[in-house]
């Protein structure tokens, strides 16, 4: 597991998250302005970041965990 360290473009706060993969594309919620982005990571580095609403937030985490909900009854 990769610990990847995340420097928020709104204010300048650096996070952390854990990443299972070397690829990651995905909702992200900055720890202290709590505003929300879509980023994208390839082997710990940031190569996009962009602004989400919180209902493109909310969205995306939903969609993602029906797909989660949808290939862990295939591996039953």
């Amino acid at each position: 597991m990769n610990m990847a360290r995340i420097t928020c473009p709104s204010c300048q706060g650096v996070g952390q998250m854990s990443l299972l993969d070397v690829y990651y594309r995905g909702p992200y919620r900055c720890w202290k302005c709590r505003e929300n982005f879509l980023i994208e990571m390839e082997d710990n580095d940031l190569k996009s970041c962009s602004p989400m609403s919180q209902e493109e937030f909310d969205r995306f985490v939903a969609e993602k965990a029906a797909r989660d909900r949808q290939k862990n009854i295939g591996m039953s």
